[in-house]
């Protein structure tokens, strides 16, 4: 997972309102700078890691919510549901790297079936024994189930990775980006009910 980018250049004596811009400039940077990856839908890591950005950029809004105008909560319901996307492809990606593990070991064990096999000569009685161990082993094994697991996870990652796309375009074709850095700006430049002169 890659670190958060440092927030630099705070005016310890500024009000946290004034600081709105860099803190938000940062997070809201960091979270579009991994949208490159985007195009390529087997960079998982950079996938997970868009995913921890919009986490931590949406809670930054979460934390200074009441700077913002209320109608802005629609906009932390666009973080929320890009944050579901990636979630549950890192989710199917995770359930990939169990299934392909599971489907090693259970692998193996056919494979040690097969080569007993190769031990006996001519029609030995027990060569029945180990052709019968073989067969209930493909038939009643793991290999079809965890191999029609595999098949079902990867198709509803790329049906999800499809959605992904499609909601992300919806939110650069609206400038999600730029409605985020006006919010800021406006938020930082008002001051907070109650204390207008």
């Amino acid at each position: 997972m890659a670190k958060a980018q440092p927030v630099t250049g705070l005016n310890a004596g500024a009000s946290s309102r004034s600081s709105l811009p860099v803190m938000f400039a940062v997070r809201i940077g960091e979270l579009w700078s991994w949208a490159e990856h985007l195009p390529y839908p087997h960079r998982i890591r950079e996938l997970h890691d868009m995913r921890i950005a919009a986490k931590r950029l949406r809670y930054l809004f979460e934390f200074f919510a009441p700077c913002f105008e209320p109608e802005f909560k629609d906009n932390l319901k666009q973080f929320k549901r890009l944050q579901d996307y990636l979630g549950e492809i890192h989710d199917c990606d995770v359930w990939v790297v169990y299934l392909r593990r599971q489907l090693h070991d259970a692998f193996r064990e056919l494979d040690r079936h097969r080569k007993a096999l190769k031990q006996f000569a001519g029609a030995d009685p027990e060569l029945k024994q180990e052709a019968a161990a073989l067969a209930r082993e493909l038939t009643h094994g793991p290999v079809q189930g965890l191999l029609m697991m595999l098949g079902d996870v990867v198709e509803r990652r790329d049906r999800l990775y499809g959605e992904l796309l499609q909601f992300w375009a919806e939110l650069e074709q609206e400038g999600f980006r730029a409605e985020l850095t006006r919010a800021v700006a406006q938020a930082a430049s008002e001051e907070p009910a109650g204390q207008e002169g």
